[in-house]
């Protein structure tokens, strides 16, 4: 209970001081609708131009659906990327300062985890309004279109939240294998690009060829992404959110135990120059 105590604690510091940072926060925001605009430019490209349009309908999702999930992944991006990692902790592990951390009466895996939920939630709380207002006053088909119904809405954002706690899982996993790599950060980039990447954060995941849908949707990382969003946009049903938080839920304590167990084992063997 102490730890948890003391996680919170840490969470709530980090989240004030994020939304501190009002600048950076309209900056990324810029940079987050324009790169929503070009990727809804490629989108409409693929279903009116491309040869592959009759096969994104027959995925089960149409054009309008796939330009909403587009804007939704810029929506929460600053969320859920896997590629945002905390500079601080990555700066820390590089120059062995991570041997201070250990001297708090708290569990390293539970203090980075509520970190790096804090340092997420902050640019998203600033982010969400302005980008979603920009998305949906947008002419058609460019624009980001209401949720298929109230209960989608409801159901997708308790599908975010338990993305964003498997997210943090995730990222977890990228800081003990910058622990445990001595000669750069190449495979943790590798690993987070791949987060992305299979969560559905470049294309949704109903687009990829109908071979790779089964394991697409038995990997951990759907439920980042890919999942919360498809309630959105309606290619699953609201009562089908039982089912996305079971997959979820189950996926986040895997990941917790992978992700703390190797982390004990990456301090019991690091070196930290000086002692």
């Amino acid at each position: 209970m102490s730890s948890l105590r003391a996680s919170w604690g840490i969470l709530r510091m980090q989240l004030v001081s994020k939304v501190q940072y009002r600048a950076a926060a309209w900056a990324g925001m810029t940079t987050n609708a324009f790169w929503g605009f070009v990727h809804v430019i490629i989108i409409l490209t693929f279903y009116r131009f491309g040869q592959q349009s009759n096969a994104g309908t027959s995925a089960g999702m149409s054009m309008v659906q796939a330009v909403s999930y587009v804007w939704l992944v810029q929506v929460l991006i600053t969320l859920l990327s896997g590629t945002i990692l905390d500079n601080e902790i990555r700066e820390k592990i590089r120059s062995g300062d991570v041997g201070l951390e250990l001297c708090r009466p708290l569990d390293l895996y539970a203090h980075w985890f509520a970190r790096t939920a804090a340092t997420r939630l902050g640019p998203f709380l600033l982010n969400v309004v302005p980008i979603t207002a920009v998305a949906m006053l947008l002419p058609e088909p460019y624009r980001l279109q209401p949720p298929a119904s109230l209960a989608a809405l409801l159901s997708s954002m308790v599908a975010v939240m338990m993305g964003l706690l498997l997210c943090c899982a995730s990222v977890g996993m990228a800081y003990v294998l910058l622990m445990r790599v001595q000669w750069g950060e190449g495979p943790m980039s590798i690993f987070t690009v791949l987060i992305d990447i299979l969560s559905g954060a470049y294309l949704p995941l109903q687009l990829w060829p109908g071979w790779a849908q089964r394991f697409l949707m038995l990997q951990p990382f759907a439920g980042i992404y890919d999942l919360p969003l498809r309630l959105y946009v309606g290619t699953l049903a609201p009562s089908t959110v039982w089912q996305v938080l079971l997959i979820q839920a189950g996926w986040l304590v895997v990941l917790v135990a992978v992700g703390w167990l190797a982390m004990r084992r990456a301090l019991t063997h690091m070196v930290i120059q000086g002692g």
